[in-house]
């Protein structure tokens, strides 16, 4: 048996939007470069190709360097549940690839409850990432209630 790489980083964060929209939101490229990248970085490129084994890019940029992760689509089980692979040319090791996981659960009132579960982060990089995911859901929390405003009451 091998040792597992790193750790996990866990966020969680109730979204104004029904599980369906929020879905939508992770797999629509033009959406994901207005929320995906933690602010004051910005996503410069995003190409997603939704299917299983399709493949994930994003190009940010970050105070003047660039750099990209990229990934492969795992699972796509809509609204409940999406997961894909994920390296970043930043890391130590490039190759290295790491996996986040996205739980969709409804909530009353046409609310979200949104997990991610990022696995197998070199552990040096655990809190960078849980601290960039909490950003992003913070983000697109925003994106949401701009996108759908009163959505729960029509």
């Amino acid at each position: 048996m091998t040792e597992m790489l790193g750790r996990t980083a866990v966020v969680r964060r109730l979204l104004p939007a029904a599980p369906d929209v929020v879905y939508g939101e992770w797999l629509d490229p033009d959406a994901l470069a207005d929320w995906m990248c933690p602010r004051p970085a910005r996503c410069r490129n995003v190409e997603s190709e939704a299917r299983v084994g399709g493949q994930l890019r994003i190009d940010v940029e970050d105070g003047g360097a660039e750099f990209s992760i990229t990934g492969e689509y795992l699972v796509l089980d809509r609204p409940h549940r999406l997961s894909f692979t994920w390296t970043c040319s930043t890391w130590p090791d490039p190759s290295l690839r790491s996996e986040v996981n996205v739980l969709l659960e409804a909530r009353d009132g046409g609310q979200t409850l949104m997990t991610i579960e990022h696995t197998l982060l070199p552990p040096e990089l655990v809190d960078q990432h849980e601290r960039g995911w909490v950003t992003i859901a913070d983000q697109l929390a925003t994106e949401l209630a701009t996108v759908a405003p009163g959505s729960a009451s029509g």
